[in-house]
């Protein structure tokens, strides 16, 4: 004989004995293997799922049938008629014994459910429920003796109509754009020689904030009477934000059976929060009632834009700058301009602006640069600008180099190279090259109209040696030799700079 455990007997006759007297709820036990396993019994009053309906146990039989209490006799899964509309049922056997799930259609609205099994039957009201149900489950009958639920003898559908109701909702709102232009250059002050060419970078940067307004929802709300009755639709409510909306329909209506009414409206509301719009239907039939629907509401991208694009424009640039709208913002035009360089002292002043679309509204902004050619003495220029504003670029042209014989290609002395070559050539420590950057660069300075009174001896002295010496020759200049030729080179490279003589010239950043 197996020996049961004394100490889980002792429990489970504690607990058998805790549960004596309960009437609906009670403990058994099945015995498994070697020990007792406790067992949870059922409640007739278990609730439904998911719309958590407690029903109320009552003796005896389902009231009578009426035209909107249709009893289903035997209670076979399938889909039955409830006057103008159906229900559908099934039937499965869980834990505590038989239990059913019901769906109504679009135009039922179920008041109650009977479960009848042996000699009860469970009353589940559906009247106080908000939204109403279109469905439930776990509808059972009262517990039997033996203490689980009784099964179906037959289940009654208590029932009245409702209108089916639908709605749309679409959103606009209105975009204002504003905007600003703000001019900026890397030069505000210059000093050029007569007729030189001077790019400036100018940065023109527009930037637009919007700001958004008039937010509505609107749309169409559809009543439709599929109900055998005629239904009288007193009032109708739609709320979007919080915000009651307008109506563009007359009440009291009237709908016969299979007819609709279409109600179009418009909310305007305080913001572009997204939302849930609610109608709400209401009726003078007792037997039809009205109805509730939803629709999401988001705002997304504006219907309406003002001034959300700009045409800019400079006075001096020659024009259309282009067209910017607002998804471009912030947007900056990189340009160059190069002021005149006529002689005299003068302000160059250029303004950016631009004009909206919509609204034709105007905005601009200027750079002014303080220009200083001087007219008797000139100023110079290194022989880095010269080397890079011959016909042969990268920079714009100087015509200075026109001057010689042979513009950038006139032969430099006895070095068998150009003027443009030896410019060109790098030193390496050759004293020759060293003197004659300075040399072309003094040179060309004089040419271009720069006093030389400081630097004419040496640059004659230069022009002595260049004609009597080779690039060769000069290469093997040691000590005072080659110091003389330094020398030289230094004077016209500190009148090339600005540091003797009439002072230097702005030059252009050549990258």
């Amino acid at each position: 004989m197996k020996k049961i455990n004394a100490f889980k007997v002792v429990l489970s006759l504690s607990i058998l004995l805790m549960g004596i007297g309960c009437d609906e709820e009670k403990k058994e036990f099945i015995e498994s293997e070697n020990s007792m396993t406790l067992k949870s019994t059922c409640s007739s009053t278990d609730p439904t799922v998911p719309v958590d309906i407690i029903p109320v146990v009552v003796d005896g039989n389902t009231p009578a049938v009426t035209s909107t209490n249709v009893k289903i006799d035997p209670p076979v899964a399938g889909t039955y008629a409830l006057g103008a509309g159906t229900v559908t049922i099934a039937f499965s056997n869980e834990s505590c014994g038989q239990v059913m799930t019901w769906e109504v259609s679009d135009n039922i609205v179920i008041d109650h459910v009977y479960a009848k099994g042996s000699d009860k039957y469970n009353d589940y009201d559906y009247t106080g429920e908000s939204p109403k149900p279109k469905n439930d489950g776990n509808l059972h009958c009262p517990v039997n003796p033996s203490g689980s639920y009784a099964d179906f003898s037959h289940v009654n559908f208590v029932f009245h109509y409702q209108l089916t109701v639908a709605k749309t909702a679409e959103t606009e709102f209105t975009r204002k754009w504003d905007w600003v232009i703000d001019k900026v250059a890397d030069k505000s002050e210059l000093v050029l020689s007569e007729g030189q060419v001077f790019n400036v970078n100018y940065d023109v940067t527009t930037t637009a904030s919007a700001v958004d307004s008039d937010w509505k929802v609107s749309g169409t709300i559809t009543i439709l009477n599929e109900t055998p009755l005629e239904a009288v639709v007193t009032d109708i409510t739609d709320i979007a934000g919080g915000v009651t909306a307008t109506l563009a329909c007359e009440l009291p209506h009237t709908l016969a059976p299979g007819e609709t009414l279409e109600c179009d409206y418009y909310a305007d509301l305080p913001s572009g929060a997204d939302g849930t719009n609610t109608v709400t239907v209401v009726t003078s039939t007792p037997m039809v009632e009205g109805g509730i629907a939803t629709a999401d509401y988001t705002f997304g991208e504006p219907t309406n834009e003002i001034d959300e694009c700009i045409t800019v424009s400079d006075d001096k640039f020659g024009g259309l700058l282009g067209i910017i709208c607002g998804s471009d913002s912030p947007y900056i035009f990189e340009y160059t301009l190069s002021p005149p360089s006529e002689c005299g002292e003068y302000e160059f002043t250029n303004t950016a602006s631009f004009e909206t679309n919509d609204t034709q509204t105007l905005g601009s902004d200027d750079w002014t640069i303080s220009v200083t050619v001087p007219c008797d003495n000139g100023c110079t220029l290194t022989q880095g600008y010269w080397k890079t504003h011959s016909e042969f670029g990268p920079a714009p042209y100087d015509d200075t180099w026109a001057q010689l014989p042979q513009g950038a290609s006139t032969g430099f002395f006895s070095s068998g190279l150009s003027y443009y070559q030896v410019l060109w050539t790098p030193p390496a420590g050759n004293a020759y090259y060293q003197l004659a950057h300075q040399y072309i660069a003094a040179e060309l300075n004089m040419l271009n109209g720069a006093s030389n009174g400081d630097i004419i001896d040496a640059f004659n002295k230069a022009t002595n040696l260049f004609e009597e010496y080779s690039p060769d020759e000069v290469a093997s200049f040691k000590g005072k030799d080659k110091n003389m030729w330094t020398k030289l080179a230094s004077t016209l490279d500190a009148y090339n700079n600005g540091i003797i003589g009439p002072g230097s010239c702005d030059e252009e950043v050549i990258k």
